[in-house]
């Protein structure tokens, strides 16, 4: 019998799940939790006014408003500041604290998935914010499968299974991997269960649909997964996993979009800032709905809020004068 996902959780993506990207699609997506862009945190402790500014769900009790739980991530490799951190950030009203041990990217020269080659650093960081918290405190830790390889997988894993440590959120990918689809290895991750010290795993990477969810959860053998990049282009996949309703539909997902515009605009983002996100979360959703392609290649030539507006209106409403011609099908 296939696993049943009990757990979804919106995934943390830097210069994409910001605060209006969260409101939005926590509000239509139903997960049991969504996580801050990582806060990069140095030898000097992050002062309160940067955390709200990251973080404004802090303001009302640290939840979106549909009321879906928001973890602050912390990324960093100084013991101390980040327990200091994760301390201002409760104090502040925070329930839950993630560490970013996952993120691959080459600025970040000291921290995130950098610090999976030194297992002992990582033990530190991780005992030194668990003690400094509150046990009520659920506390979080994202990670790789590895730097170089998964066979380091059995180290990390020992290096974080702290004692009080809530959750294990593996990225079935190594650090070398990057985000290359052909390296996922969800295998990685079922094999390691036994070391976890009863800590729950979260499986993340490349869970896109029913299918890919049902196989993730019977090479993990875990029931809690992750969804990064594809929660744009099925803005209700949280449901669709747990319990199997029907992806939402193009003129959904457009009006979706058209409300995280909205979101932006009230905020007071310049119009070009609301274009370039707009064209951010549509080129995302298109790598899932393919049918989107051509309409997609109208809307990036817009140039105003405006206009895009009125292209959005004319989709959903006319979604037959975006369809490919017979002639520029694949294999016409």
């Amino acid at each position: 019998m296939a696993l049943a996902i009990s757990k979804v959780y919106l995934a943390p993506m830097e210069g994409v799940t910001d605060p209006p990207m969260r409101k939005v699609l926590t509000r239509h997506g139903a997960y049991d939790a969504c996580t801050s862009e990582f806060i990069r945190v140095t030898d000097e402790p992050i002062p309160n006014k940067t955390l709200i500014r990251y973080v404004p769900e802090l303001k009302q009790g640290a939840v979106t408003d549909s009321g879906c739980p928001c973890r602050v991530q912390l990324l960093g490799d100084v013991p101390e500041s980040l327990a200091i951190t994760a301390k201002r950030a409760v104090a502040l009203g925070a329930n839950a604290i993630d560490l970013n041990f996952g993120c691959p990217s080459r600025f970040v020269h000291h921290g995130g998935s950098m610090l999976l080659k030194e297992p002992e650093l990582l033990n530190r960081i991780v005992s030194t914010v668990r003690e400094a918290l509150d046990p009520a405190i659920h506390l979080s830790i994202k990670f790789r499968t590895g730097f170089a390889s998964s066979d380091e997988l059995p180290t990390i894993i020992k290096a974080m299974a702290v004692d009080g440590v809530n959750e294990l959120i593996i990225h079935a990918r190594t650090r070398k991997d990057l985000y290359r689809a052909e390296a996922i290895n969800h295998a990685a991750i079922g094999g390691i269960m036994s070391l976890t010290n009863g800590i729950p795993v979260v499986a993340n990477g490349d869970i896109v649909d029913m299918k890919s969810s049902k196989d993730c959860a019977a090479l993990t053998n875990t029931d809690r997964q992750m969804i990064g990049r594809a929660a744009l282009g099925i803005v209700n996949i949280a449901q669709v996993l747990k319990s199997h309703a029907e992806p939402c539909t193009i003129s959904e997902l457009l009006n979706v979009v058209w409300e995280f515009a909205l979101e932006m605009v009230a905020l007071g983002y310049a119009d070009k800032s609301v274009m370039d996100r707009m064209k951010q979360f549509l080129g995302y959703a298109r790598k899932f709905r393919p049918e989107l392609n051509s309409f997609f290649r109208v809307f990036a030539r817009c140039q105003s809020v405006y206009e895009a507006q009125h292209l959005l209106v004319s989709y959903i409403e006319h979604p037959e004068q975006f369809e490919i011609a017979p002639e520029m099908q694949p294999g016409a």
